[in-house]
């Protein structure tokens, strides 16, 4: 989420400013959560817990207490947080084989901000979807942005999944720079590269990688966050799930129906276990996002390319162009490959936030060939770091949707598939087309479990009808699916709604706080969607950008920032060292500046 990235910067600027109005000599964020209360007793009306085993029938709002909690040891984390969010960190011991409890274990990394009232309802869990996103990583900048209600009334708690990040990883080769293939129609020898890729894949994995890849599946997760919600003492489980995080939650609350108190789903994924069906509504879902971008782009004289063409004669001549070029050059010695263009691009229209950088990045391409912009549009979906390299949340991707999909086909069934979703698209389907699917994935031991929740309490569903990776179409069936589900209707553009687009966030207070649910096909528009490019200087990233240029024109020793730079690091932390309220220029540069940090 761009938005949130921004925001943390934002934050961290106010904090240095402030230091500097103070005349301190450090920056001393006021941590959000210090100082505040373990998550409360439950109530006596809450269900008890269910146990979530497969297998088990149990009438509604009935279930089984499961043995004694595990307990959960917080601490200041050594590794996570930033200068404006103060995260405390735990390890949980699981079940590998959650059917098998005495035998070998494995790690789940966590990590909370404490709720920052006295009157806390319990833990608000989160999953930032993927799969293979980090959730420590997610809460770092996210808890920036959570509503106020929200951060006092709950923890606000996070965690990587099994085999993502800092919980027990998955580990294989990795470095994916330059590693985006695309594939021409018909194109057979190339196929059968990609093809045994895929097969070999595995073994560039560790040994222990290859012992935990079955078993790191969405329905173990679910059992994981059952466990979680145990240990952190609630009787029923909070929780907001983005994306596949609504995958998460959907089976959650299949296998634990009584232990729902609360759960948003926001941007839904299809309620399916097989990942054709996925790639097929994909291919639909960035095509028409693409084509809203260019339409927004085309009437907006502060667009990029309103001197340039029409935004999809662009596009179209560079892919074009970088296939007769081979690459394009980028920021320190990279090259920009034609499937790192697509990809990028890809990565830009998740948000609106991003759409300007997009036109900014194709108008770079076009005028300059320069690939940096749309190099680090692409490298913020693969995960690379500030370092150049990799987290493994494309690794765990793969397996964990294998670990899901009950179904292994033939190679050329495999390829049919591919084809299939490539044909759906216009834009990208060179990149759906080189799609392997799982081949060279272990076999699915526990495959994906599908059901309506019956027993479950209330469950809100948010869909955004210009989301590109999860088609609003996805929302709809997932809400039917569930017995207990409403759906919530966003208009507007972009993945997800929630953090980012304002009128969702009194509907997700309500429920989350007082379980309200909205009416019966109740929804909102995005009030912001009218003017997505705003003029040069007016954005929040540009008056950052004029901020640290300001800094520099009055003495302070940091670097030039631009929008490349803030795409490469989403914490924010490689910006946030380069801060030193110790040294008098820095001080003296922020005073002269400070009306420049956005919202200040």
């Amino acid at each position: 989420m761009f938005r949130v990235r921004i925001g943390v910067l934002t934050a961290a600027l106010v904090v240095a400013s402030c230091a500097a109005d103070a005349d301190v000599e450090s920056i001393e964020a006021n941590p959000l959560g210090a100082g505040q209360l373990d998550p409360g007793e439950p109530g006596p009306d809450e269900a008890a817990p269910s146990t979530g085993e497969p297998g088990t029938e149990e009438q509604p709002g009935s279930s089984t207490v499961p043995g004694p909690a595990a307990t959960i040891d917080w601490a200041p984390c050594a590794d996570a947080g930033n200068a404006v969010v103060q995260l405390d960190c735990a390890t949980l011991e699981v079940p590998l084989d959650h059917a098998a409890p005495g035998g070998d274990l494995i790690d789940l990394a966590l990590a909370r901000v404490p709720a920052t009232g006295s009157d806390v309802i319990g833990s608000l869990v989160f999953n930032p979807g993927g799969p293979g996103a980090s959730g420590i990583d997610f809460l770092a900048n996210a808890a920036v942005v959570v509503p106020a209600e929200l951060a006092e009334r709950f923890d606000l708690v996070a965690f990587d999944p099994r085999g993502v990040g800092r919980s027990t990883a998955l580990v294989c080769d990795n470095d994916l720079d330059d590693e985006i293939v695309l594939l021409e129609e018909g194109d057979d020898e190339a196929w059968s590269d990609l093809v045994a890729e895929a097969e070999e894949f595995p073994s560039t994995c560790t040994d222990a990688t290859l012992d935990l890849a079955p078993w790191v599946g969405t329905n173990n997760a679910a059992r994981d966050l059952d466990l979680i919600r145990d240990a952190v003492g609630d009787e029923q489980l909070s929780y907001v799930g983005f994306s596949y995080g609504t995958r998460l939650g959907a089976t959650y609350a299949e296998l634990f129906p009584g232990n729902v108190r609360a759960l948003v789903l926001d941007g839904g994924v299809k309620p399916t276990d097989d990942l054709d069906e996925l790639d097929l509504g994909q291919a639909e879902g960035f095509d028409l996002a693409f084509g809203n971008f260019a339409a927004a782009c085309d009437a907006d004289d502060d667009c990029a390319l309103a001197d340039v063409g029409a935004t999809r004669d662009v596009y179209d001549g560079l892919v074009a162009e970088i296939a007769d070029e081979g690459t394009f050059p980028a920021d320190d010695g990279r090259v920009l490959t034609p499937g790192e263009l697509q990809l990028g691009v890809v990565a830009a229209l998740y948000s609106t936030q991003t759409w300007p950088i997009l036109a900014d990045a194709l108008e770079l391409a076009d005028q300059d060939q320069d690939g940096s912009l749309l190099q680090a549009l692409a490298d913020t979906l693969l995960g690379r770091r500030p370092d150049g390299t990799y987290d493994n949340s494309q690794v765990a991707n793969g397996f964990v949707n294998c670990a899901d999909d009950p179904s292994r086909p033939p190679v050329g069934e495999v390829r049919e598939a591919a084809n299939e979703a490539a044909a759906r698209s216009e834009l990208f389907d060179d990149l759906l087309r080189a799609d392997t699917g799982c081949i060279g994935a272990p076999d699915p031991v526990d495959p994906l479990v599908i059901g309506p929740a019956e027993g479950a309490a209330p469950i809100l569903v948010i869909g955004t009808t210009g989301d590109p990776a999860t088609p609003f179409e996805w929302s709809v069936e997932l809400a039917d699916s569930l017995a207990s589900a409403e759906l919530f209707s966003v208009e507007g553009d972009g993945h997800t709604a929630f953090l980012s687009i304002d009128c969702v966030e009194p509907v997700v207070v309500d429920y989350l706080v007082d379980l309200e649910m909205p009416d019966e096909g109740a929804g909102c528009g995005d009030e912001a969607s009218g003017d997505v490019f705003p003029p040069t200087g007016d954005s929040e990233l540009d008056q950052l950008i004029a901020f640290f240029d300001c800094l520099r024109d009055n003495g302070a020793d940091v670097p030039e920032l631009s929008a490349a730079d803030v795409l490469a690091d989403p914490s924010g932390e490689t910006l946030l060292d380069a801060l030193d309220p110790s040294d008098p220029a820095f001080v003296e540069a922020v005073l002269a500046c400070e009306d420049l940090i956005p919202g200040f």
